[in-house]
């Protein structure tokens, strides 16, 4: 009789508890509101490394299509630039430069290619994580850097060895070449590189927590049109506009200034990207100790 009268008693307790759960969990799904997409990105990385560990070369051409494509809508947007002349509206020509290049960060997401900027952020949250040891982490970075350089060459060459590009464009390109060299302090360049990643990485979080594709499209556009718009320092654009200035004029170029540019922003990308957007955002959503709070 006690056991028969005790057992309604001792279900009632379980459907409270199971209720109290689903509340604190409810609770910290909308604290940590981007626990999900860190999840992703823990997803997404086991996939990198296993990619990168058992096919090396095929990571590499994913990184070597990142390339391609920043590379050619580089010389799209310069086209738009240069086709508008400089009797047309300053401003609304930097911005119609910036949009045009802006569907590259697009072609690039929605194609899976491997672009190492966006790697800083995605590595330094699994790092946060202790998903990813920093020697393979900085492989990758490597072979990822390699690939999207492979692919800038690639299409630097067919654009070089056919002549397509006219004395306007490589006028603009030039010009843009000594804005970010010789007419650029390290400093400048950095803090830059810090804004341009940010913008980019910040794109691709919000990106991955919209489910249509055409809202994804517009944000990740409007990353790179501010970016671009702003004279940002991008470490793999800037390396498809300097490539793409060494095949047409070597001798205008300077190394050391080049050098300098990609040193400076690489590191600021780092920074805006793996630091201020993936570290931030995987110390704003690490619900590991939730239970303790």
């Amino acid at each position: 009789m006690d056991e028969t009268k005790n057992a309604p008693l001792t279900d009632q307790s379980e459907v409270g508890e199971a209720r109290q759960v689903a509340a604190e969990a409810m609770i910290w799904t909308r604290v940590f509101y981007g626990r999900e997409v860190m999840e992703r990105i823990l997803d997404t990385i086991q996939v990198k490394q296993a990619l990168h560990h058992r096919f090396v070369l095929r990571y590499t051409a994913r990184a070597a299509m990142a390339g391609i494509i920043i590379c050619l809508m580089y010389v799209f947007s310069y086209q738009v630039k240069t086709d508008l002349g400089h009797d047309f509206n300053t401003a609304f020509t930097k911005y119609l430069t910036a949009l045009s290049f802006s569907a590259a960060l697009v072609l690039i997401y929605f194609t899976n290619s491997e672009l190492l900027t966006s790697n800083f952020m995605y590595f330094t949250v699994g790092r946060y994580y202790g998903k990813v040891r920093l020697r393979n982490e900085l492989g990758i970075w490597a072979i990822c850097l390699l690939g999207n350089l492979v692919g800038i060459l690639f299409i630097a060459v067919l654009v070089w060895s056919c002549g397509m590009l006219s004395d306007g464009f490589i006028a603009n390109l030039m010009d843009t070449v000594q804005a970010k060299t010789t007419g650029s302090g390290r400093w400048l360049i950095f803090t830059k590189a810090i804004f341009a990643n940010f913008f980019i990485n910040i794109s691709v979080i919000v990106a991955m927590q919209v489910k249509e594709s055409l809202a994804k499209i517009v944000v990740l556009m409007i990353g790179v049109t501010v970016f671009a718009y702003m004279g940002f320092e991008h470490v793999v654009a800037n390396s498809a506009l300097f490539v793409l200035a060494l095949f047409e004029q070597p001798a205008a170029v300077s190394l050391p200034d080049v050098t300098k540019n990609f040193v400076f922003s690489l590191l600021g990308n780092y920074v805006g990207g793996g630091l201020i957007i993936g570290l931030f955002y995987a110390y704003l959503n690490d619900h590991r100790g939730e239970s303790q709070v």
